[in-house]
């Protein structure tokens, strides 16, 4: 068992789906949880977390508000005195063509995938510099460097392609200050997202080119985001780790 005992931990998206398996995998780990979404949901996260013995609390926050992000991770240095673990979950997954899409589709993606990524890891470096310690987990996805099941996604793969370079390149950045920065790229994920977008036989398709022949569970995504916060990854920066069942193999 991965040991984060007296570990923080920062879990953005964290109302449903990977966030919150996310968040209740790194509670049952030893972790503190701070569950945060842009809905009310995410106190159902904080209450089941703390309904098993675990540690929660949860905020409404918007990623893409930088005034707020920084509340909230102040906030959290109030409550706790340190963040030593940020999970960037928090995303969309909406389906257009290209042909189809709005300048404001294209910006709602780029703003919640992409900046909302960057905007909370500038919010808790502050704290990781001072402490000379963190791990930051990014999610990105196999369709930010792979041609998938869907033709309308460019916006989606534009925003989870520039997670990738960003967590390469802040990587070294951050290096220095003793900061781990690791990014998981996930293949198709049951949590409904991909059968809200996605027709039957599109979802289909999808499952076929994983060689394991089935979507992947949120509690998969959320064990890897685990270790990568955990001392076991220490010597891990600045790296991709596919989760995918096979999906990008094909």
């Amino acid at each position: 068992m991965i040991d984060l005992s007296d570990r923080v931990a920062v879990v953005t998206g964290a109302a449903g789906g990977i966030g919150a398996a996310t968040s209740r995998v790194l509670a049952a780990n030893g972790a503190s949880v701070v569950a945060t979404d842009v809905v009310p949901a995410v106190e159902e996260t904080a209450a089941e977390i703390e309904a098993a013995d675990g540690r929660a609390l949860a905020h409404e926050m918007d990623v893409t508000d930088a005034a707020d992000v920084e509340a909230v991770v102040e906030a959290t240095l109030d409550e706790f005195g340190q963040i030593d673990i940020l999970a960037n979950v928090a995303g969309i997954f909406p389906t257009h063509t290209l042909e189809e899409m709005s300048r404001e589709d294209w910006d709602e993606v780029l703003d919640i995938n992409l900046n909302g990524t960057y905007n909370c890891t500038q919010a808790v470096l502050p704290a990781m510099r001072e402490r000379g310690y963190g791990r930051i987990v990014n999610i990105s996805s196999a369709a930010g460097g792979h041609i998938g099941w869907s033709n309308d996604l460019a916006h989606y793969a534009a925003s989870k392609g520039g997670v990738l370079g960003f967590t390469r390149s802040a990587a070294l950045d951050v290096a220095q200050h003793g900061i781990t920065m690791n990014a998981i790229v996930p293949g198709l994920i049951d949590t409904g997202a991909p059968q809200a977008v996605a027709s039957e036989e599109e979802l289909q398709a999808g499952i076929q080119m994983t060689a394991f022949g089935r979507m992947g569970d949120p509690e998969e995504i959320a064990n890897a985001v685990a270790f990568l916060g955990s001392e076991e990854a220490s010597y891990v920066t600045g790296a991709k780790l596919v989760v995918d069942g096979g999906y990008t193999l094909v």
